[in-house]
């Protein structure tokens, strides 16, 4: 492989000439410019990420959408962010994480997390690299998904062969496919097990502790329920916090089940019973197809979900009446 020095003596030029080439383009004339990048070219120089971004046309950033609506120290985020990086590095990419639609910078590619129905219509507008997706409810893009649904049904299912008849539903109160999923999951559950759906059992809740707290306290004030399934771990902690304040003992007088199983779940003791997401490796399957789509645009699309898994700790017990 050619060195800088190489390239200077091929394309009649000074060492500095190639430097400005790669590093300041804009200062060397046009057909000085377009003779050393040629001679890079013939001699595969890729001395560093610029000199090769010059050549190729690539960036060789990926840019990584979350909205603002998700903290980003959230281990969901954390642990998406750690595969997609894990897998990009593997290939001598960097990514910058977007919080915002529009950005001034280039990039390769982008990966777009949780985006909201009102969202999804902006895609073809503002994005116009290849971009793969997180969540499963545009036909027309790449994308990788958690099965909520499923995580759902099996959670109830589980609670139901426990004994619960009398289950609450504490769900996350945001237009995204997955909170569309996770109720189907439920009253497919218990439709499938012979019990009636009631949306006296049900609460919207901003998916933060303290309001899995008060949303536990309002459905205790109208219904009855021996089980409680929260639709994260941050919830449930809420929703243990709260059995407290009423003097139900959890698991014995009140079971409580969360999703997510990326940690919050063991901050609590009982620890929670709660479905894990492969987070983690949706990340790193998501990097892998954006690359394969950068690389080869006009393969066959990927639409892939991973399975969750149910994790079950202590904070759910048989249950003793219904």
């Amino acid at each position: 492989m050619a060195n800088m020095k190489e390239v200077a003596k091929a394309a009649g030029v000074s060492t500095i000439t190639v430097s400005r080439v790669i590093n300041t383009p804009e200062l060397v004339k046009e057909k000085t410019r377009e003779k050393v990048l040629k001679v890079i070219g013939e001699l595969h120089y890729q001395g560093n990420q610029a000199a090769k971004a010059l050549v190729t046309k690539k960036t060789r950033v990926i840019h990584i959408f979350i909205s603002q609506d998700i903290q980003l120290t959230n281990p969901f985020a954390m642990n998406f962010l750690a595969g997609v990086s894990d897998e990009l590095s593997k290939q001598h990419y960097s990514f910058l994480v977007r919080r915002e639609w529009d950005y001034p910078y280039k990039c390769d590619g982008i990966i777009a997390m949780s985006v909201t129905a009102d969202q999804e219509a902006l895609l073809d507008e503002k994005f116009d690299v290849p971009t793969v997706l997180f969540g499963h409810s545009l036909p027309t893009y790449d994308w990788v998904d958690v099965d909520n649904y499923q995580g759902a049904y099996e959670m109830v299912t589980y609670l139901i062969k426990l004994g619960h008849k009398d289950i609450g539903l504490i769900v996350i109160n945001e237009n995204r496919q997955f909170v569309s999923d996770r109720i189907n999951g439920y009253k497919q559950a218990l439709l499938d097990n012979g019990i009636s759906f009631s949306s006296d059992k049900i609460e919207f809740a901003e998916n933060k502790e303290d309001i899995g707290y008060l949303k536990t306290i309002e459905l205790f004030e109208r219904t009855h329920m021996t089980a409680l399934f929260c639709m994260s771990d941050e919830l449930a902690l809420g929703a243990i916090r709260a059995a407290r304040l009423l003097k139900k003992n959890v698991p014995h007088d009140l079971s409580i089940a969360g999703f997510d199983g990326l940690g919050y779940e063991l901050l609590t003791d009982p620890k929670i019973t709660t479905i894990h997401q492969p987070v983690y490796e949706v990340g790193k399957e998501l990097a892998t197809i954006l690359l394969q789509r950068i690389d080869s645009p006009d393969v066959a699309l990927t639409q892939k979900m991973l399975s969750p898994v149910l994790r079950v700790n202590n904070s759910v017990f048989q249950a003793i009446h219904s």
